[in-house]
């Protein structure tokens, strides 16, 4: 498998995106966004999303360079029209209206409508916890994304409804974010790809019987994904539903067959300097810290880690070493690009 520079993968993404039609500055947000992604460890929100974006384009379901507007707004509250531009597009412009609100206002929520694939939820909330916020963050799909069973069914009902949060700290934030599924359908696409089986209990076949090929999930007929939680997956059910109805209910999403959005996405903003004050806020969560990880581990375990510890470790590493990536998915990337006449694989 082919080692890829940052600075490669950032060139080739960018120049794909703009013979979309993006803008440069927005086609760098976009790729930038990826392969943030991909150095964290989470690579099925990294560089592989390429091609899955320019379908969209194609298809004309998204719209580089589209306006992105709010519609309604309070001092401390905004409902966002992505436009269907890149959903990192939108995603980038409400964290900074719910920055610029929390600042003043101590507080803000922000919704979007017609927003396309936001990427990696944590990012959003990771932002705001680099400017000493706290940041909570829910999404969901519109319903031909429905791929996540209820609690006790076979047909989906759900998308992977990802919830995360971030807490600023004196080094890198406590960032948490997770599909409230067993997976997220990306997973199942890179263990497709590299001929892998998933874990028990993570999906199941159209007729509700349990499976581990990931071509069971998708068919046809297509399968669905399990909520989160294994034999106690009425929580992660329960969690799903709190992100669907944050994400689409609050801002008056209709269920309809119209697929009219990609993700529903709402992302809240708390100032610590309301409560206890910013200062004293970091240092608590230094000192949370340091007791949550002076646990001595459990056998099997060498140490306990803190939400995001991991990632930004890998994230080290991979700035150093560079991305590794599947044949196929750079092979895809290189499609991708000749289709949309990126003069780079001419």
């Amino acid at each position: 498998m082919p080692v890829k520079s940052i600075e490669e993968l950032r060139h080739v993404g960018a120049q794909i995106f703009v013979s979309c039609g993006a803008p440069l500055r927005e086609a760098e947000l976009v790729i930038g966004e990826l392969i943030e992604a991909n150095l964290l460890g989470l690579d099925s929100h990294g560089v592989q999303r390429i091609t899955e974006y320019v379908d969209s384009v194609k298809s004309g379901w998204t719209i580089p360079g589209a306006p992105v507007t709010v519609l309604k707004e309070t001092a401390t509250t905004a409902i966002v029209d992505s436009g269907r531009n890149f959903g990192a597009v939108s995603s980038r412009k409400m964290v900074d209206i719910a920055l610029e609100k929390a600042q003043t206002q101590m507080m803000a929520v922000v919704t979007a409508k017609r927003s396309n694939h936001v990427g990696r939820l944590g990012a959003w909330v990771q932002k705001l916890a680099d400017r000493r916020m706290i940041g909570l963050a829910y999404a969901n799909g519109g319903k031909r994304g429905h791929i996540v069973t209820p609690w006790g069914g076979r047909e989906g009902r759900l998308n992977t409804n990802p919830i995360a949060y971030a807490f600023p700290t004196s080094g890198h934030p406590v960032v948490y974010d997770i599909a409230t599924s067993m997976v997220p359908e990306g997973k199942i696409r890179v263990m497709q790809k590299l001929g892998k089986q998933l874990p028990p209990g993570s999906i199941q076949k159209a007729n509700g019987e349990p499976t581990t090929d990931p071509n069971d999930f998708y068919g046809p007929p297509r399968g669905t994904i399990l909520p989160f939680g294994s034999e106690l997956g009425f929580k992660g059910f329960g969690l799903g539903l709190l992100a669907e109805i944050m994400s689409s209910v609050l801002v008056g999403e209709e269920l309809s067959e119209e697929y009219n959005y990609g993700n529903g996405f709402t992302l809240i903003a708390i100032n610590p300097e309301a409560f206890c004050g910013s200062d004293a806020f970091v240092a608590l969560m230094d000192e949370l810290h340091r007791y949550v990880v002076s646990c001595p581990p459990a056998a099997g375990f060498t140490e306990v880690l803190m939400p995001g510890d991991l990632e930004f470790r890998t994230r080290e590493k991979r700035l150093a070493e560079g991305i590794l990536l599947d044949d196929e998915t750079w092979a895809e990337i290189e499609r991708a690009g000749r289709f949309v006449g990126c003069s780079l694989f001419a």
